[in-house]
């Protein structure tokens, strides 16, 4: 099945791309451009500013913009991997690939920053190239030096972080067109029982993998909005140090469709950390899982969500000290990992919720989520059990007890 490189963009809601450019540019102050195979940018948006927006402004300055951001995208492709250069005028650029399945699908390109701060030569050969715009000399010498001087490392950082939230969101796009035609082709040529039956097993498993698949972008884009919510405060030191808490976070290996109990507390551990830069002294956690319940199978992302719901639903609403217990025991031939916490709670009426009913308006999509996918992993008599009240709400994954 073949997909054009620009089709795949234009299947991402363009809204959602300027979103990822705004909340990115306004922790970093760096802005980036999401470039397709051909060079050109997917969306247009209006998060550059100072001396970048001023040669922009000019028909010429912003060909010349774009043929640099090309440039150095295509440059990502001979050698593999992220490229820095310098942008026509002398701003230094990072260029980091979006491929999926070894097919280049385009770049992005991050802009609007120095690695040093520019000295008398580097002005002098910015105002040569940029003099025939008719732009004013005094101010373009004025922007360019407030352009932002960061380190190779933060520079890295953030390209590393961009490049994994755009290339997931290609990658999930690709993937689900390619399940998409697989599946209509095998129903198609489905002739007999014998294939019928095979299918099925095939659209099981494919059932699990999606929800795997769904699972990520629901918890990346609320960290985004944690992020986005830090800078509208006007706590810019703390949104970027989520940022790059969130970057080291994705260097997990999440490919993985179980994992250990272990492996996966440590996920969730760096999850906490983001949300502590948001709630502070207000948010107390406890962690008691025995040791020898540390190797056991489960899917990965099974806990995270648990604690997410708990962290933005439960306590984020209560006003003071709010409490999180993730708690592990051994019952019969299973095991129960129970997640807690003392904070606004739901209404007692609602307890115990069974997740194989419709509980929408109670169970959101993470809940339900993980409920499914457990159960497709191990089977009907496991998945997530709920107990709220009023003061102390209680989830649980109910897991087999199996050993990595």
């Amino acid at each position: 099945m073949d997909h054009p490189p620009k089709s795949l963009f234009q299947l991402i809601e363009e809204d959602k791309l300027v979103r990822i450019i705004e909340t990115f540019t306004k922790a970093t102050d760096i802005t980036i451009d999401i470039n397709d195979a051909l060079g050109f940018p997917v969306v247009k948006h209006d998060y550059f500013y100072g001396f970048c927006r001023s040669i922009r402004s000019k028909d010429a300055g912003l060909k010349r913009c774009i043929n640099s951001n090309a440039a150095l995208g295509f440059n990502t492709v001979e050698q593999g991997n992220s490229c820095m250069g310098k942008c026509h005028a002398g701003v230094m650029l990072m260029s980091v690939p979006i491929i999926v399945e070894n097919q280049f699908y385009g770049s992005i390109t991050c802009g609007q920053m120095h690695l040093e701060k520019p000295q008398a030569p580097e002005i002098e050969d910015m105002l040569h190239v940029t003099a025939d715009l008719g732009l004013d000399p005094e101010s373009l010498t004025q922007t360019f030096q407030e352009i932002q001087v960061i380190s190779m490392e933060k520079c890295q950082a953030a390209g590393g972080l961009i490049q994994f939230v755009v290339s997931y969101i290609v990658e999930l796009i690709y993937r689900a067109k390619m399940q998409e035609g697989l599946s209509k082709e095998k129903l198609k040529a489905a002739e007999d029982a014998r294939i019928i039956v095979e299918l099925e097993h095939t659209l099981h498993k494919a059932e699990l993998k999606n929800l795997q698949a769904q699972i990520k972008p629901h918890f990346l884009f609320n960290t985004l909005n944690t992020i986005i919510s830090l800078v509208t405060l006007g706590e810019n030191t703390k949104g970027l140090n989520t940022l790059f808490a969130l970057s080291n976070l994705l260097r997990h290996n999440i490919a993985e469709e179980l994992v250990s109990l272990l492996e996966e507390l440590h996920y969730v551990e760096s999850y906490l950390l983001i949300q502590k830069n948001r709630f502070g002294e207000r948010l107390e956690v406890t962690i008691d899982i025995p040791i020898d319940l540390q190797d056991i199978q489960i899917p990965f992302l099974s806990l995270q969500p648990l604690v997410e719901n708990a962290c933005i639903h439960g306590l984020e609403p209560k006003e003071g000290i709010g409490h999180l217990w993730i708690v592990g025991k051994k019952v019969s031939d299973h095991v129960e990992i129970s997640v807690i916490d003392d904070g606004v709670g739901m209404p007692e009426h609602y307890a115990p919720i069974d997740l194989n009913q419709d509980h929408q308006c109670v169970a959101g999509i993470g809940l339900r989520n993980v409920h499914r996918r457990l159960q497709l992993q191990f089977g009907k008599e496991f998945g997530v059990r709920l107990f709220p009240k009023q003061a102390l709400t209680t989830v649980i994954l109910l897991i087999p007890n199996h050993k990595v």
